[in-house]
């Protein structure tokens, strides 16, 4: 009788674990990217590595740009609520709602990429991770800088007078407040109207990325870019701790560990890719590329002083503790 027992109680242990390996889990991940943003395909390689590498136990579904119905913070309050697992979204994206997240956003604070990158090091352990912990009950599982920040025009746009009055787009209020500041009159305009809107004459210029530059194809339609590199914007994905914690131990690793294989691979084509779009539309489009000198670069930044300093008053203490991590490292580079 009690062989028999024992026997019962060892096949239902691994009666249990097989039925457990062999569950499929299904999540969902959103994005506000559009499929022709070039390294949404690296969000998907993501998704597929983490099926393949649990043997099919954890797939995942990702939704981009007009596949689900969230909007701005939306997606995080998606992800804080586990409607979806996984939301992907920008610091640009989401200011108005979480802006003590915003501090790569925060213009002419960052000499270059390097200076960017080395506060950025310090910034996820010590303010981005607590931060969405806190708030969203979540972790961040990929995170890069976007580099190349430009503005596009038919003119160069690379003082104070050549900013005067021209109608710029803007995406969101603090780069709208940085236009105002400079000299430009602020224009709001979905990224879909970008290209008729500059073809029409709407608008004289539009802030955007080299990479949203070539997704919607300005430079058909412009013929000069001017590479300020105002801000290094943060983009991440967040998992919701308990959806995380709630898989096997071995499937919680997987997902870790390409997950920080994935940010690896983002922000090396963030590295590259901006300027090789840049080299090319130069090639192809007969573009102007021009820069912002040192003196005109230092003036921007003191004109737009007020942002950071409006930024800190509204933040309170995860401002503080997030401009305190800056400070600390742009000091330690300067010596």
């Amino acid at each position: 009788m009690k062989l028999k027992l024992a026997l019962t109680v060892i096949f239902c242990i691994i009666f249990s674990t097989v039925s457990w390996a062999e569950k499929t889990i299904q999540w969902t991940m959103v994005s506000p990217l559009t499929q022709g943003i070039s390294y949404i395909k690296i969000y998907k390689q993501m998704c597929e590595e983490i099926e393949a590498k649990s043997n099919g136990r954890l797939k995942i579904k990702l939704l981009t740009y007009g596949e689900h119905p969230y909007k701005n913070a939306d997606i995080l309050n998606a992800v804080k609520n586990n409607i979806v697992q996984i939301g992907n979204t920008a610091d640009v994206y989401i200011s108005s709602s979480v802006p003590s997240i915003s501090i790569m956003s925060l213009p002419f604070r960052y000499n270059d990429l390097n200076h960017a990158k080395a506060v950025f090091k310090e910034m996820l352990p010590g303010h981005f991770n607590p931060l969405v912990e806190e708030k969203y009950g979540s972790s961040m599982l990929t995170g890069f800088l976007i580099s190349g920040s430009a503005i596009h025009a038919n003119i160069p746009l690379n003082s104070l007078k050549a900013l005067d009055g021209r109608k710029i787009r803007v995406f969101n209020k603090e780069s709208g407040k940085m236009v105002s500041l400079l000299g430009g009159t602020p224009v709001t305009i979905s990224f879909g109207e970008l290209y008729t809107a500059l073809q029409r004459g709407t608008i004289d210029g539009c802030l955007t990325g080299m990479i949203g530059a070539e997704a919607a194809k300005i430079y058909e339609v412009v013929k000069h870019c001017t590479w300020w590199s105002w801000s290094f914007p943060y983009e991440f994905t967040m998992i919701n701790n308990k959806a995380l914690n709630a898989l096997p131990q071995d499937l919680q690793q997987i997902v870790k560990e390409v997950g920080a294989a994935t940010s690896l691979k983002l922000q090396t084509h963030q590295d590259r890719v901006p300027a090789e779009i840049l080299v090319s539309s130069i090639e192809d489009y007969g573009i102007n590329a021009h820069g912002l000198s040192a003196e005109t670069k230092q003036a921007f930044k003191e004109k737009t002083n007020e942002i950071t300093e409006t930024w800190l008053e509204k933040t309170g203490d995860n401002g503080k503790r997030a401009f305190s991590i800056y400070q600390k490292v742009t000091e330690k580079l300067s010596k």
